[in-house]
């Protein structure tokens, strides 16, 4: 376990505090890297669709930490945890233009999200969906550094909550983070072979992400095309794409929907929509009425 993200009081504040375990400074510095990308990306950036942040520090025991502010769920609990329910169409384009606004924020600052994934879009009680973690965020532009932000560990406490294992208060999972590429389903073809790509990378990414809201289901391509699965995941997944395979889209969803989601998984990136346009498209076109049979 890399990361663990606690819920803690910071004031009159709950917000969500996210430690990098001490010995992971020692032996992996490629995580302590993307650590760091993170603070530094949320610490300059804010908009409404992107999660907030509030600092950064160390803890006694030198772990760095930061600060954001508290959301409900993410978007994969939200689509197909234990309790998740099935969404109202308009909920669902509510989400789809949420994260479509706060990726082309992103992308207007000049940087590619790399790892855009359900599990690191966060959901508030009110369903409003937010971007949220920045570690394998890479820069177009080179900007200048950023001095470090610190907080107070005076006004930041957990009240000593105990672990997720035994404790609901403890708030999301702790998991590994990526290696700085992406998670292979979510990749686009160009991303998967470690070729040249830029920001349309984050448009196919997209898509899939479109693609999860309206099933609620997983976007396995090797389930789908019911593939053994021998060799790296990233391979098999590199040559489904190829050969032109897509997850299915169902012939029931809005027509907005249809439209939109193969236009982000084109094969020439060139081809695929901008973020700008899509929040245009996605408030033009028919996202919420069902097609009839």
């Amino acid at each position: 376990m890399l990361l663990q993200v606690w819920r803690a009081h910071w004031g009159e504040l709950d917000v969500a505090v996210k430690i990098l375990r001490h010995n992971m400074l020692h032996m992996d510095s490629g995580t302590v890297q993307e650590f760091e990308r993170e603070v530094e990306f949320m610490q300059r950036t804010r908009h409404p669709s992107i999660v907030k942040f509030f600092g950064a520090g160390r803890m006694p025991d030198g772990a760095p930490f930061l600060v954001a502010e508290l959301m409900a769920s993410s978007l994969k609990v939200l689509l197909r945890g234990n309790h998740a329910r099935p969404l109202s169409w308009d909920v669902k384009a509510s989400i789809a233009l949420d994260v479509a606004s706060g990726m082309s924020h992103i992308h207007s600052l000049g940087h590619i999200h790399r790892d855009l994934k359900s599990a690191n879009v966060l959901v508030s009680s009110s369903r409003r969906a937010k971007v949220a973690d920045f570690g394998s965020i890479g820069q177009l532009l080179r900007r200048g550094p950023m001095a470090p932000m610190a907080l107070p560990h005076d006004k930041c406490s957990s009240s000593r909550q105990a672990p997720a294992s035994s404790s609901s208060s403890h708030f999301g999972t702790v998991r590994e983070m990526t290696s700085g590429v992406g998670t292979p389903i979510y990749m686009s073809p160009e991303a998967l072979t470690g070729t040249n790509y830029g920001q349309t990378t984050d448009v196919f990414s997209y898509g899939v992400l479109l693609w999860e809201v309206a099933s609620q289901q997983a976007p396995d391509l090797l389930a789908q095309e019911k593939h053994p699965g021998r060799g790296p995941i990233s391979q098999v997944q590199y040559d489904l794409l190829k050969a032109g395979n897509r997850l299915r889209l169902e012939p029931a969803w809005p027509a907005g929907w249809q439209a939109v989601i193969p236009a982000c998984w084109a094969e020439d990136a060139t081809q695929r929509p901008t973020f700008a346009e899509l929040q245009q498209q996605l408030t033009s076109i028919e996202l919420l009425e069902p097609a009839k049979a």
